[in-house]
């Protein structure tokens, strides 16, 4: 194969997407005990299987560590045991960019329950009957809720209230308030549905051990700079408030939620008993003093990268040794920092000056940085802890995390640092010395 194709398949393999579990590129990272001494998608399994017929979870991983891949792995470990399990991204369904609360949530994964119940083929007889689109414009007349029904009478409720809810944010804060002195009526109208799917499941596949349901994406939420605080406490009020509403009978439930809401709401695991939180934190690929290398995580960084293709056609071992440090173990983070190596670069294996020029590139795209955001940085790398010193700073702290300017690491305990791209930036431009 000469250099461009080579460079052209690479570049490609290294598209950053969910993996399914026996797709070539995938690397089963927590089969090592040394990455971690529990494997999260485990530990949620073990909770369905050991709990009757309900149960919720929440699942928190930072955006790019491989959240989505991991699931995939749980609906198969699932599908492997005898469940039936049902899995959509909460984007296409919600505006993740507006405050979120239970009427819309519920609409939301109502409407996608019955639309995957139809997509599998799991239900033989006239499953469109089950569609929530349909019964929600029903339930809409009972209350006489005009102002909302006038947004779905389309002659297509399934079209308008899906699209509605996804694309029209003055529709989405219409059903809010509108569903205000209904909300108990409609919570009870959902579970109704939900049991009613759940025994129809039952019936058509006997031998089944359950039904289990992930939501995946929820962490995706996130407001604008208008709105962001907003947007914060609307998911704090949903998971933790509102917490007793996202059980339904018959199901086994699993929401992804952001990393910040644990930080804000450090009781949030006791409302989800037995199975409370589990987080899937970045790589360990060094210590917390940023300066000692951690090799199982280094090597494992390796294996995902030779799944994607011959990476010593690219680069040495030291040069990957190096991006793969400088990328802090963010697995999305380490593949487009080598997907730009293989832009730039028309001739191999690359050179130095290139793998430093690539990774000044990845820096510049986490700066300027503010001298109150560089101070608070500073002491996260400090005491590797991101302890929220005033609720006011929750965007902030938000904004840090979902743009992985600070890194979450677990061995025994979990804690922070800053993105190594920056680190050194943060410091000085904290420092108290400087001009």
């Amino acid at each position: 194969m000469d250099d461009a194709t080579f460079r052209r398949n690479f570049f490609r393999a290294l598209n950053d997407m969910a993996l399914e579990p026996d797709d070539t590129r995938y690397v089963p990272i927590y089969d090592d005990t040394r990455i971690a001494a529990d494997d999260p998608v485990a530990m949620m399994q073990t909770t369905v299987e050991w709990t009757i017929e309900t149960s919720v979870q929440l699942f928190s991983g930072f955006r790019g560590t491989g959240k989505s891949t991991e699931l995939r792995r749980l609906r198969k470990r699932l599908r492997d045991a005898g469940y039936i399990v049902l899995l959509f991204d909460a984007e296409d369904y919600l505006n993740l960019s507006i405050p979120v609360d239970v009427p819309d949530f519920l609409l939301a994964v109502a409407g996608a329950v019955g639309e995957k119940v139809v997509e599998e083929g799991l239900l033989p007889d006239d499953p469109a009957k089950l569609s929530y689109w349909e019964r929600f414009e029903g339930f809409l007349k009972r209350i006489r809720v005009p102002e909302v029904s006038a947004e779905v009478n389309t002659g297509l409720v399934k079209v308008g209230a899906k699209a509605n809810l996804r694309s029209d944010p003055e529709f989405t804060r219409m059903l809010q308030q509108r569903m205000t002195g209904h909300l108990g009526a409609f919570v009870d109208d959902v579970r109704g549905y939900m049991h009613d799917v759940s025994m129809a499941l039952r019936s058509a596949h006997p031998d089944a051990e359950g039904v289990v349901l992930i939501v995946d994406s929820i962490e995706h939420i996130r407001g604008i700079s208008n709105n962001a605080e907003e947007v914060q406490r609307s998911v704090e009020s949903l998971f933790a408030v509102h917490a007793s509403k996202l059980h339904f009978k018959g199901f086994h439930l699993i929401y992804t939620v952001p990393p910040w809401l644990k930080v804000l709401f450090p009781g949030l695991s006791s409302l989800y008993e037995p199975g409370g939180v589990q987080v899937l934190p970045t790589l360990k690929v060094c210590g917390r003093d940023g300066r000692q290398p951690f090799e199982p995580g280094l090597e494992i960084m390796e294996r995902v990268v030779a799944h994607r293709g011959d990476w010593q056609r690219l680069l040495s071992p030291e040069q990957l040794r190096h991006v793969t440090l400088q990328s802090g173990g963010h697995l999305r983070d380490l593949l487009r920092i080598l997907a730009d190596l293989l832009r730039r670069t028309t001739k191999l294996p690359v050179t130095d000056e290139l793998v430093q020029r690539t990774l000044a590139a990845a820096r510049n795209e986490f700066l300027p940085i503010a001298e109150d955001d560089a101070r608070w940085l500073a002491q996260i790398a400090g005491d590797n802890s991101v302890a929220l010193p005033d609720v006011d700073r929750l965007p902030t702290l938000a904004r840090f995390l979902d743009t992985h300017l600070v890194l979450c690491y677990r061995n025994g305990e979990e804690w922070y640092n800053v993105h190594p791209l920056i680190r050194e930036e943060v410091l000085r431009e904290a420092s108290p010395s400087r001009p």
